[in-house]
């Protein structure tokens, strides 16, 4: 495993391929680590102006991001997707306006969603093998007008100073992605519901905000839709049915169910990822309005958002806080309840076996002396009646076995023996 910091420091003092080598990692694997841990590297002529002495001073780290990776470990995937520019001197930086146009994120994201799981028909929304992708929900038509529009919304809010990308989900932790549906109306939706089979992100995408996180999904927005059946398991919308011609079909070769639809029109969420603060903004394309015209009021309402979160988070923090400590109360107290029934129990325990062992050894001693009493009485006997007597007792006596009680004793376990009690600082 290695720190951001420290592999800042070992980018920094030799050259990535040897570097790479020691990790035993390729060195465009790990110009992507860098990347991901938004680290700078250097560029290609660093390590020969270093020799002629001419090289600049690395750049400061920068400071790592809420949501952000801080570590590597050697074997795991690339955490963030997006690319990073080398080190340069500022100098040498290019303007604002040689920006490209193609984000990161946007980089290659066309083949991954291409690269599908089987759908069953014609509506169903992509379901791409790879879960390391911005979050979008769509169908296969509408994937590229999707793709250009979050493509767009990105460039714009970076123009603007604010850094996109995505982050790991966490599902026991502070941050994480909320569904919306895909219905006409945006619903809530439990994120981990078993019976939603349609595709999710293992990332989420966010964009940053004055150092807060707003969560960004975009979905196709779907309407319920009557189909008819043409045959060959293949349905069309009804509206679109046109009867076949030069034969005859009887009423039972087709029917209409009704489904819901992707209608092609896109829907982009603004929520908070915060697992302890509810908000969220939506804008919808309705008929002829688009996304893509009202890119300048959908910028400055995510930036309205981001500016709510900053209260928002800290109190979402504190509750965050009081539940922890609520939890720790509760689960304090269910460990005293449950040491004072463990050291009941292993009292009751004890107990019982000692009873057990002080009748069994009432029986022993019950049986000693009747042996003991009957020796005393075949003694008193005449010679010829003593023999075959003390034969029987002698059987007798290996029946009933050894009458030494402290074999018995010794397998006795104390309560302390069964169970080891717990000390609390006050027993509540």
């Amino acid at each position: 495993m290695a720190t951001r910091e420290e592999l800042y420091a070992a980018v920094w003092t030799e050259p990535l391929r040897k570097l790479a080598e020691r990790f035993q990692v390729s060195d465009s694997y790990l110009a992507r680590v860098c990347d991901s841990l938004n680290i700078p590297r250097p560029d290609a002529g660093h390590w020969a102006k270093k020799d002629a002495g001419k090289a600049s001073p690395p750049p400061a780290l920068p400071p790592a991001q809420a949501g952000e990776p801080t570590e590597w470990h050697p074997g795991g995937g690339v955490l963030v997707r997006r690319s990073m520019p080398r080190a340069k001197p500022a100098r040498e930086r290019k303007p604002k306006s040689a920006r490209p146009k193609i984000h990161g994120l946007i980089q290659g994201a066309m083949g991954d969603f291409l690269k599908t799981r089987k759908l069953e028909q014609w509506w169903d929304y992509l379901k791409p093998y790879k879960r390391n992708l911005l979050d979008v929900t769509v169908s296969q038509p509408s994937l590229e007008g999707a793709l250009t529009f979050a493509n767009a919304l990105f460039l714009a809010l970076e123009a603007e100073g604010h850094r996109v990308g995505l982050i790991d989900r966490h599902y026991h932790g502070i941050w994480r992605r909320r569904a919306f549906g895909t219905g006409e109306r945006p619903v809530q939706q439990d994120e981990y519901n078993q019976n939603d089979r349609s595709w999710a992100p293992n990332r989420l995408t966010v964009v940053y905000i004055d150092g807060h996180m707003v969560g960004l999904t975009l979905v196709e927005v779907a309407a319920p839709t009557l189909l008819r059946y043409v045959g060959n398991s293949a349905y069309v919308r009804d509206a679109d049915y046109v009867v076949p011609k030069g034969r005859s079909r009887l009423a039972t070769d087709t029917w209409t169910i009704t489904r819901d639809c992707p209608t092609g029109r896109l829907r982009l969420m603004a929520y908070a990822p915060h697992c302890r603060v509810d908000i969220a903004e939506h804008w919808q394309e309705n008929g002829k309005s688009r996304l893509l015209a009202r890119l300048p009021d959908i910028v400055a309402g995510i930036e309205a958002v981001g500016a709510k979160m900053p209260a928002l988070v800290a109190e979402g923090d504190a509750q965050l806080e009081r539940e922890r400590r609520q939890y720790e109360a509760d689960e304090r107290q269910r460990a005293i309840r449950e040491n004072r029934r463990r050291i009941e129990e292993s009292t009751r325990q004890s107990q019982e076996q000692l009873d057990a062992l002080i009748r069994h050894w009432a029986e022993i001693k019950a049986r000693s002396e009747f042996l003991e009493r009957l020796e005393q009485d075949i003694a008193r006997l005449p010679e010829s009646e003593r023999a075959s007597l003390e034969t029987r007792l002698a059987l007798a006596r290996e029946l009933v076995g050894p009458t030494d009680p402290m074999p018995h004793f010794r397998v006795w376990r104390a309560p302390a023996e069964r169970y080891t009690p717990r000390h609390f600082e006050e027993d509540e």
